[in-house]
């Protein structure tokens, strides 16, 4: 009998589940796991070793399923979910920011540790441990992502419940833009006549553009044409047009084509990390707020 079950199948057990059929033979039936296990005979000492050895076996089968099932760690399954589901259906700045995410805070924790065994009470040290450090903003995008990977692991059938349904986190207060006031406004154009990014960040003062919209904007006669950045992958894409102001068309007069081109192809992050040495009280979203204002 196997070791497991010898404190359960003792001779009282014996005695309480065999019944004497009215054909004389010992019938000793249980079910274990909703699998029926039984044995008979009309000698109750065959019956019980009848009924041991269907138990063995039955045990037996179980081990052998177990072992076919192939655990599967949980940054194995993340990657190639970021790869298979993610990235065709996000634009590729969105995957990006997603990735990285990803390798900043989920990556280093779950290093190591299969998607069956993970807990909330085993996450929820992640999240304490970003807002210790004031990190809301980044526990609100973790947060996102592992509800989502959890969601397909279910899908997927290596799990049955999302451990992210226990695990606690705090609201995010985001802190909302703020357009440049007129005396900014003029230091920071000041500022930027020495600089290599003056046409990039006039455009963007000038036009309201978001960052990721930029590396779109063309001119075409007294407009500024950009295609709308918030938007999803699935949606019809759109263009907004944008009037050339006075203010806007001194920094483009005797502008060639290859100087325009130049002055849209910097990456965002870049961008984001030189106007915070023009403007160091601002983030480059408030370029756009400014122009927002200005409008009203």
């Amino acid at each position: 009998m196997p070791q497991k079950y010898r404190t359960i199948f003792t001779e009282q057990w014996f005695k309480n589940h065999t019944r004497l059929k009215p054909n004389g033979v010992y019938e000793i039936r249980c079910s274990i796991n909703k699998v029926a296990i039984s044995g008979s005979s009309k000698d109750l000492d065959t019956a019980i070793k009848n009924f041991i050895t269907a138990l063995s076996r039955t045990e037996g089968k179980s081990k052998s399923k177990e072992q076919k099932v192939k655990r599967v760690l949980f940054l194995d399954f993340t990657e190639k979910w970021f790869e298979v589901v993610k990235k065709p259906t996000v634009k590729p700045i969105t995957y990006e920011s997603f990735l990285s995410v990803y390798r900043a805070h989920i990556r280093p924790y779950f290093k190591g540790k299969y998607i069956d065994e993970l807990t909330a009470m085993q996450i929820q040290p992640l999240f304490s441990k970003l807002y210790k450090v004031g990190k809301t903003k980044a526990a609100i995008n973790v947060h996102l992502l592992l509800n989502q990977i959890f969601k397909a692991s279910i899908a997927e059938r290596l799990i049955t419940f999302n451990p992210m349904d226990g695990v606690t986190i705090l609201k995010h207060h985001a802190k909302n833009g703020t357009a440049l006031t007129y005396s900014e406004e003029k230091e920071f154009l000041r500022k930027l006549e020495k600089s290599k990014y003056k046409l990039t960040f006039a455009l963007m003062l000038f036009c309201g553009m978001r960052r990721a919209e930029l590396s779109s904007a063309r001119i075409d006669e007294n407009f500024v044409i950009v295609k709308n950045g918030k938007q999803r992958l699935s949606e019809i894409k759109t263009e907004r047009k944008i009037p050339i102001t006075p203010m806007l068309r001194r920094y483009l007069k005797d502008i060639s084509k290859n100087n325009f081109k130049e002055s849209i192809g910097y990456s965002c992050d870049l961008l984001s990390r030189s106007f915070k040495d023009l403007c160091h009280s601002h983030k480059l979203h408030s370029l756009r707020h400014t122009f927002i204002t200005r409008c009203q």
